[in-house]
Protein backbone atom coordinates (compact mmCIF):
# COMPACT_ATOMS: atom_id res chain seq x y z
CA UNK A 1 0.00 0.00 0.00
CA UNK A 2 1.38 2.85 -1.44
CA UNK A 3 0.62 6.18 0.13
CA UNK A 4 3.42 8.73 -0.57
CA UNK A 5 4.80 10.12 -4.12
CA UNK A 6 7.57 11.94 -4.69
CA UNK A 7 7.14 13.97 -7.17
CA UNK A 8 10.71 14.12 -8.07
CA UNK A 9 10.62 10.53 -9.32
CA UNK A 10 7.84 11.30 -12.17
CA UNK A 11 9.30 12.19 -15.62
CA UNK A 12 7.94 13.62 -18.96
CA UNK A 13 8.69 10.21 -20.50
CA UNK A 14 7.58 7.93 -17.90
CA UNK A 15 4.27 8.95 -16.03
CA UNK A 16 3.49 7.28 -12.63
CA UNK A 17 0.64 4.67 -12.85
CA UNK A 18 -0.34 3.60 -8.75
CA UNK A 19 -2.99 1.30 -7.55
CA UNK A 20 -3.33 1.39 -4.12
CA UNK A 21 -5.87 1.09 -0.80
CA UNK A 22 -6.44 3.93 1.43
CA UNK A 23 -7.89 2.83 5.07
CA UNK A 24 -10.60 5.51 6.21
CA UNK A 25 -8.59 5.08 9.33
CA UNK A 26 -5.93 7.60 7.70
CA UNK A 27 -8.11 9.85 6.77
CA UNK A 28 -9.57 12.86 8.10
CA UNK A 29 -13.45 13.02 7.09
CA UNK A 30 -15.56 15.32 9.61
CA UNK A 31 -17.55 13.07 11.65
CA UNK A 32 -20.57 15.45 11.74
CA UNK A 33 -21.33 14.09 7.90
CA UNK A 34 -19.45 11.26 7.75
CA UNK A 35 -20.30 8.67 10.78
CA UNK A 36 -17.70 6.21 9.18
CA UNK A 37 -16.13 4.92 5.81
CA UNK A 38 -14.61 1.70 4.25
CA UNK A 39 -10.98 1.75 2.54
CA UNK A 40 -10.63 3.41 -0.37
CA UNK A 41 -9.41 2.03 -3.89
CA UNK A 42 -7.25 4.36 -5.48
CA UNK A 43 -6.01 3.92 -8.76
CA UNK A 44 -4.06 7.45 -10.12
CA UNK A 45 -1.74 8.42 -12.92
CA UNK A 46 0.77 11.16 -12.25
CA UNK A 47 2.23 12.81 -15.17
CA UNK A 48 4.92 15.24 -15.66
CA UNK A 49 4.58 18.83 -17.67
CA UNK A 50 6.74 21.65 -18.49
CA UNK A 51 5.33 23.44 -15.34
CA UNK A 52 3.59 21.08 -12.48
CA UNK A 53 1.70 17.90 -12.94
CA UNK A 54 -1.30 16.24 -14.52
CA UNK A 55 -3.53 13.84 -12.00
CA UNK A 56 -5.68 11.39 -13.42
CA UNK A 57 -7.82 8.98 -10.97
CA UNK A 58 -10.44 7.45 -10.06
CA UNK A 59 -11.58 6.41 -6.48
CA UNK A 60 -13.77 3.50 -5.24
CA UNK A 61 -15.45 2.64 -1.64
CA UNK A 62 -18.34 3.67 0.36
CA UNK A 63 -19.21 6.32 3.42
CA UNK A 64 -21.83 6.10 6.52
CA UNK A 65 -24.14 9.31 6.04
CA UNK A 66 -27.39 10.55 7.89
CA UNK A 67 -30.55 10.90 6.02
CA UNK A 68 -31.53 14.90 6.00
CA UNK A 69 -35.31 13.40 5.65
CA UNK A 70 -35.68 10.44 7.72
CA UNK A 71 -32.90 10.66 10.05
CA UNK A 72 -31.53 7.21 9.25
CA UNK A 73 -28.10 5.71 8.57
CA UNK A 74 -27.15 4.74 5.19
CA UNK A 75 -24.28 3.71 2.93
CA UNK A 76 -23.06 5.87 -0.07
CA UNK A 77 -20.89 4.34 -2.45
CA UNK A 78 -18.66 6.63 -4.76
CA UNK A 79 -17.31 5.57 -7.69
CA UNK A 80 -15.69 9.05 -9.21
CA UNK A 81 -13.25 9.34 -11.86
CA UNK A 82 -10.87 12.79 -11.62
CA UNK A 83 -8.68 15.17 -13.09
CA UNK A 84 -6.52 18.14 -12.17
CA UNK A 85 -3.52 19.79 -12.81
CA UNK A 86 -1.31 20.42 -9.62
CA UNK A 87 1.07 23.48 -9.84
CA UNK A 88 3.66 25.70 -8.01
CA UNK A 89 2.21 28.32 -6.05
CA UNK A 90 4.68 30.53 -7.87
CA UNK A 91 1.52 30.30 -10.50
CA UNK A 92 -1.10 31.60 -8.79
CA UNK A 93 -2.19 34.83 -10.49
CA UNK A 94 -4.15 37.78 -8.92
CA UNK A 95 -7.45 38.59 -9.86
CA UNK A 96 -10.44 36.41 -10.75
CA UNK A 97 -10.22 32.90 -10.95
CA UNK A 98 -11.41 31.48 -14.53
CA UNK A 99 -13.21 28.34 -15.02
CA UNK A 100 -10.24 26.56 -16.60
CA UNK A 101 -8.41 27.30 -13.08
CA UNK A 102 -10.85 25.81 -11.12
CA UNK A 103 -9.45 22.10 -11.64
CA UNK A 104 -6.10 23.14 -10.25
CA UNK A 105 -4.40 22.38 -7.18
CA UNK A 106 -0.88 24.30 -5.94
CA UNK A 107 1.46 23.07 -3.91
CA UNK A 108 4.81 23.66 -3.44
CA UNK A 109 5.73 19.93 -2.20
CA UNK A 110 7.87 17.59 -3.39
CA UNK A 111 5.66 14.44 -2.11
CA UNK A 112 2.07 13.68 -2.74
CA UNK A 113 0.08 12.10 0.02
CA UNK A 114 -2.30 9.96 -1.66
CA UNK A 115 -4.73 9.73 1.59
CA UNK A 116 -5.38 13.76 1.22
CA UNK A 117 -5.82 12.58 -2.58
CA UNK A 118 -8.77 10.38 -1.29
CA UNK A 119 -10.17 13.05 1.61
CA UNK A 120 -10.58 16.12 -1.33
CA UNK A 121 -11.67 13.37 -3.58
CA UNK A 122 -14.46 11.86 -0.74
CA UNK A 123 -15.31 15.77 0.27
CA UNK A 124 -15.98 16.77 -3.14
CA UNK A 125 -18.66 14.15 -4.31
CA UNK A 126 -20.58 13.76 -1.20
CA UNK A 127 -24.05 14.84 -1.27
CA UNK A 128 -25.21 18.32 -0.45
CA UNK A 129 -28.64 16.61 0.91
CA UNK A 130 -27.77 13.25 1.39
CA UNK A 131 -30.98 11.22 1.26
CA UNK A 132 -31.06 7.02 1.87
CA UNK A 133 -33.33 6.87 -1.42
CA UNK A 134 -35.52 9.18 -4.09
CA UNK A 135 -38.22 7.70 -2.21
CA UNK A 136 -37.64 8.51 1.45
CA UNK A 137 -40.31 10.36 2.96
CA UNK A 138 -40.22 12.33 6.63
CA UNK A 139 -41.28 9.80 9.48
CA UNK A 140 -45.11 10.21 9.98
CA UNK A 141 -45.70 12.40 12.96
CA UNK A 142 -49.08 10.83 13.96
CA UNK A 143 -47.00 7.72 14.25
CA UNK A 144 -44.98 9.83 16.56
CA UNK A 145 -46.62 11.17 18.76
CA UNK A 146 -49.07 7.77 19.47
CA UNK A 147 -45.63 6.41 20.54
CA UNK A 148 -44.90 9.72 22.60
CA UNK A 149 -48.31 9.10 23.94
CA UNK A 150 -48.00 5.42 25.00
CA UNK A 151 -44.44 6.14 26.84
CA UNK A 152 -46.06 8.65 28.46
CA UNK A 153 -46.20 7.41 32.62
CA UNK A 154 -49.04 6.90 34.09
CA UNK A 155 -50.81 9.82 36.69
CA UNK A 156 -50.20 8.68 39.94
CA UNK A 157 -53.46 8.28 41.57
CA UNK A 158 -52.55 9.55 44.93
CA UNK A 159 -52.72 13.13 42.98
CA UNK A 160 -56.06 12.48 42.11
CA UNK A 161 -57.63 14.24 45.21
CA UNK A 162 -55.30 17.26 44.71
CA UNK A 163 -56.95 17.91 41.15
CA UNK A 164 -60.30 17.55 42.45
CA UNK A 165 -59.69 19.85 45.19
CA UNK A 166 -57.89 22.72 42.43
CA UNK A 167 -60.85 22.19 40.15
CA UNK A 168 -63.36 23.04 42.37
CA UNK A 169 -61.26 25.85 44.49
CA UNK A 170 -61.14 27.51 40.54
CA UNK A 171 -64.51 27.39 39.99
CA UNK A 172 -65.73 29.07 43.33
CA UNK A 173 -63.70 31.90 41.85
Amino acid sequence: MKRKVNLNEVTAKEPIKIDTEIQSSIMHLPEEEVSKASSFKLHIEITKKPVGYDLEGNIKGEVELTCSRCNKKYMHKIDKDFKYKLLPTSEITGGEIKSSELDVKFSDSDVLDLAEVVEEQIMLNLPVKPLCSENCQLPNVEEEEEEVEKSKPTVDKRWEKLKILKDKFSKEK
